[in-house]
């Protein structure tokens, strides 16, 4: 049973991905450009370039069309979707504290606990709200509410 979804803001990916296109475009011209004029360096980083923005594109258009949250809080335990393709869990008892940054347009969530793989010792998942700055403060309010139902230790910290 799930408690809370956290909601991508789809407004967001969408200019992301679309941005990502447009910025493949330009590289793909640029690319074509500098090959022809005998600048094969250049040409090797804007093909370089191509292939990190139209990385980027897939990964938030797939996050767009296949409406993938940012977290679920379920009754027993906390799910992390990676941006590849394995979803991450945490127990609530294995997570030992969370740490709440609230800043103009997001909430992100740190989470500390013996499982955690990411050498700094934090998971990280983070709602950023371009278009809809309005409802951040509903989602800090539910996370709240969730992280207190199970009795994890949290902080909150506030960045104008």
């Amino acid at each position: 049973m799930k408690e809370y979804i956290v909601q991508e803001d789809k407004g967001k990916l969408l200019l992301y991905t679309l941005l990502n296109l447009a910025l493949t475009f330009v590289l793909i011209l640029l690319s074509i450009y500098t090959y022809g004029n005998g600048y094969f360096l250049f040409a090797f980083l804007g093909v370089t370039g191509i292939w990190f923005s139209v990385k980027a594109m897939c990964r938030y258009g797939t996050r767009l069309i296949k409406n993938t949250p940012v977290c679920e809080f379920t009754s027993d335990q906390l799910i992390l979707p990676s941006l590849p393709k394995e979803q991450r869990t945490m127990r609530y008892k294995d997570i030992k504290e969370i740490k709440i940054l609230r800043t103009g347009f997001s909430v992100k969530l740190f989470f500390a606990g013996e499982k955690v793989t990411h050498p700094s010792g934090w998971s990280y998942a983070g709602a950023v709200y371009l278009f809809k700055k309005s409802k951040l403060n509903e989602v800090q309010k539910c996370v709240m509410e969730c992280i207190k139902t199970h009795h994890i230790a949290y902080e909150v910290v506030s960045k104008a």
